[in-house]
């Protein structure tokens, strides 16, 4: 009888083997034809990505070094991927109609997302997208300075306390809740005020529980399952934050919307809707309620979805650039000569808050920024859905349909071919004579083509007040070398040891005038 058992299964392992190859068979005769790491049957290469979000990372890093811009095949379980990273290919990808539909695994963050423009199916996404893309206008936008300076200014006073310690600290702990209150003000016009209150923010913590245990799941298959992930989520008690990460922006939503229809009614009394809106400061929020009374048909649900996707989007990944961007200038001390300088002949040496019209004259500022994007892209890996036979650029490859395309900002912005020596840090890498000599895909933090990410120019604003007003009140400081940096993946591209930091009150001097 245990023989009988044993040779049963021996035959259905390889009958499923052999239909796994059938069905298949379309991918199956690309993946003989391309580069790839070693990949076993049912499993792929999932073996290479158990353990630490550390090492994970690495082995990402790794292929990025072997296959530079060449695109490779990789085995996902079941599932075929082909990753792509030469400029070109990565054009083709995110441009066509036929790569517009996300990756089945952008799934899983639904249960924070819902369906807003990062996870909506296309068709949800087409009508979405093409009404809120002209909420973010010039206009709009100015009108946000005063919450990135209020929120800085406020981030800026208790850092204070962190002056002439000879032990560092970590800038996570005062960026990341300055970053939500920013975001969370300018979406929703609600005042968070994680900055100023010593309690701990039941929301803000929610969020990062969430996008950790996101993460556990995408390197994971066996919680892949909706069934299993729930059980899950039972056994370690963490059900419950999935909940306050839906109902806080839903509470609010509601508060917020009934204070639009008082203005509403407010304004139509006066018979001076016009003026009104024109002397009226918008939000986010604001601007998807009148969507709505316009025929937009959100519902508070869409409406949730949508104010989430823009705050875990505009928080975390400012939080993340802007920690990285100070850690490079604390170890790049004569870079942070540079922008310092920059930031002295622009303001002096007052404490005039910032404007959108010096925002442009930051052009050094911008290049750092932008290097910083490069070397440490928030979002290493994007993942489509191929929905047609689709050809690349760079061979005679055509992807077939059903195929996982993994574009790879990480390998992309590491390329030795693109950026010599990848792994420095090099603001002049974005100087215009070595833009121009670039392909315009060379640099994708913010994705591309029609599905790139809406708040681009938000973020860029937001991260140059922060940054600018840091560097006029503190200078920064660390012990740690460029090398020492080690990353981590958790949904995001982190820091493992943090950004650790120390401060020094800000000689209100330029450099060039200093004995």
């Amino acid at each position: 009888m245990i023989d009988i058992i044993f040779y049963l299964n021996v035959v259905i392992l390889v009958v499923l083997c052999y239909y796994f190859k059938w069905k298949n068979r379309h991918f199956q005769k690309l993946a003989a034809r391309m580069p790839g790491p070693l990949s076993y049957p049912i499993i792929g290469i999932g073996y290479q990505f158990l353990g630490s979000s550390e090492k994970i990372m690495s082995k990402i890093i790794d292929y990025t070094r072997d296959y530079n811009l060449e695109p490779y095949r990789l085995w996902i379980g079941p599932y075929f991927a082909v990753v792509i990273v030469k400029p070109e290919d990565v054009q083709i990808v995110l441009n066509s109609s036929k790569a517009l539909q996300k990756d089945r695994i952008y799934d899983f963050f639904k249960n924070i997302l819902g369906e807003g423009l990062f996870t909506a199916p296309v068709d949800k996404w087409r009508v979405h997208r093409r009404m809120i893309t002209p909420a973010f206008n010039f206009k709009l936008l100015k009108q946000f300075f005063p919450v990135f300076n209020e929120k800085t200014e406020i981030l800026i006073r208790n850092v204070k306390k962190e002056l002439n310690e000879t032990r560092a600290f970590d800038l996570w702990d005062y960026i990341a809740p300055a970053s939500l209150d920013t975001i969370c003000h300018t979406t929703m016009g609600y005042n968070l005020d994680t900055q100023s209150n010593n309690n701990e923010c039941e929301f803000a913590e929610a969020l990062e529980i969430t996008s950790e245990l996101d993460s556990i799941r995408a390197f994971k298959p066996w919680l892949y399952p909706e069934i299993m992930f729930s059980m899950y989520l039972k056994l370690t008690g963490q059900k419950k934050v999935f909940e306050t990460v839906k109902q806080f922006p839903l509470q609010v939503i509601k508060e917020k919307k009934d204070e639009f229809e008082q203005r509403k009614k407010a304004i139509a009394k006066i018979d001076s809707i016009d003026n009104g809106d024109e002397n009226q400061s918008k939000l986010f929020l604001d601007i998807l309620f009148q969507l709505n009374n316009d025929g937009g048909n959100f519902s508070d649900a869409d409406i949730r979805d949508e104010v989430v996707t823009m705050m875990t989007g505009g928080s975390e990944t400012s939080a993340i650039t802007i920690c990285f961007c100070l850690l490079m200038l604390a170890i790049h001390q004569d870079i942070q000569d540079k922008v310092y300088d920059e930031i002295y002949n622009i303001f002096g040496g007052n404490d005039q808050i910032i404007t959108i019209e010096d925002i442009t004259k930051l052009v050094y500022l911008e290049k750092v920024i932008k290097e910083t994007l490069r070397l440490y892209p928030v979002g290493p890996l994007l993942l489509r859905k191929i929905e047609e036979d689709l050809k690349i650029f760079s061979s005679d490859y055509v992807l077939p349909k059903g195929t996982t395309c993994v574009i790879g900002p990480i390998g992309t912005h590491h390329s030795p071919d693109l950026y010599p020596n990848p792994w420095s840090f090099n603001p002049e890498n974005f100087s215009p004579e070595n833009i121009a000599k670039r392909h315009k895909y060379s640099f994708i933090p913010f994705s591309g083509g029609p599905r790139g990410c809406i708040g681009s120019k938000y973020a860029m604003w937001s991260m140059k007040v922060t940054v600018s007003t840091f560097l006029r009140h503190y200078s920064v400081h660390t012990d740690i070398k460029l090398t020492d940096i080690k990353l981590k993946l958790v949904l995001l591209v982190r820091s493992v040891h943090g950004y650790p930091v120390t401060i020094r009150p800000r000689d209100r001097r330029p450099t060039y005038n200093r004995n």
